[in-house]
């Protein structure tokens, strides 16, 4: 899947018409280009920061085609020839924009900053961030497309200088998702969450009882923080201590420091984990 993005994002470059149709001034197409070279680059290099920037910018740019065609006209019809480079570049920026949010795509960027003999699985993300997180992303969006659309050079330039300090400011909190996983290492399971967790937890594989889909009714400390999905129980042959991030203990209701017996984990390939959890050794 991996190459595939790659080679699909890279030929939208190869398309005429697709990044640099639009020119309201001579900022625009610099912009568009930018904007693709963030993404060519995230594709090209896997790391956990990459998947921000490919989840949070390849959007941007398949909005950015999708308003050249809207706003075309007759330009698809110029001397009897319809222009299907724009079309073309929007199929595929659709289909790589799909893919870039599918848990096996995260999986590949979450492996890729793993040390020695880890195996890191993305976690689900709390959907109390989602709601901020997005409409982060909208005013991002609505900057740049002052940025690439105003007839004005300093209106264009101010809504860049905008944009630019609220994509920094989106990026920090929007990156936090691409550092949550359920880890196994040789001597046992982690936890790293730095939403939810002030500090990483650990615990070795003699100390664990269980890892499997939670039961109705289940007691086990939520780490998920409410998200979607099934989520697995992780049972502990006796009680750890749980430290607790401040949003995970305003969420939870509960202690910045607790003690439990199981914690309830949502990652985003549960059927992979317990192929992991459960292959022989």
């Amino acid at each position: 899947m991996h190459n595939l993005v790659r080679a699909a994002w890279l030929s939208v470059a190869l398309l005429p018409g697709v990044i640099d149709a639009e020119r309201a001034t001579e900022l625009s197409p610099w912009i568009a280009w930018m904007v693709w070279a963030v993404v060519a680059v995230a594709v090209l290099v896997p790391h956990p920061l990459s998947l921000t920037a490919v989840r949070f910018f390849a959007p941007l740019l398949t909005l950015h085609v999708a308003w050249g065609i809207a706003t075309s006209g007759d330009e698809f019809f110029a001397d009897g020839d319809r222009n299907w480079g724009p079309v073309a570049g929007f199929i595929v920026l659709i289909a790589v924009t799909a893919a870039v949010f599918l848990s096996k795509y995260g999986a590949l960027h979450a492996q890729a900053a793993a040390y020695g003999h880890e195996q890191r699985f993305l976690l689900r993300p709390p959907v109390a961030v989602l709601l901020p997180l997005a409409m982060l992303w909208a005013l991002v969006s609505g900057a740049i497309a002052v940025a690439t659309y105003s007839r004005s050079l300093v209106a264009a330039v101010i809504a860049l200088v905008v944009g630019g300090a609220l994509t920094a400011f989106s990026l920090r909190r929007a990156h936090v998702l691409a550092r949550r996983w359920l880890v196994f290492v040789p001597a046992g399971i982690a936890i790293h969450d730095p939403l939810v967790l002030r500090d990483t937890f650990m615990v070795r594989s003699h100390d664990v009882r269980g890892l499997g889909p939670a039961t109705p009714g289940t007691e086990a400390f939520d780490t998920t923080c409410t998200t979607w999905g099934s989520p697995l129980e992780l049972v502990l042959s006796h009680p750890h201590d749980v430290s607790l991030s401040e949003f995970g203990a305003r969420i939870s209701k509960t202690l910045d420091r607790i003690h439990v017996t199981s914690l309830l984990v949502a990652p985003t390939q549960p059927d992979r984990v317990l192929e992991r959890r459960f292959a022989p050794r």
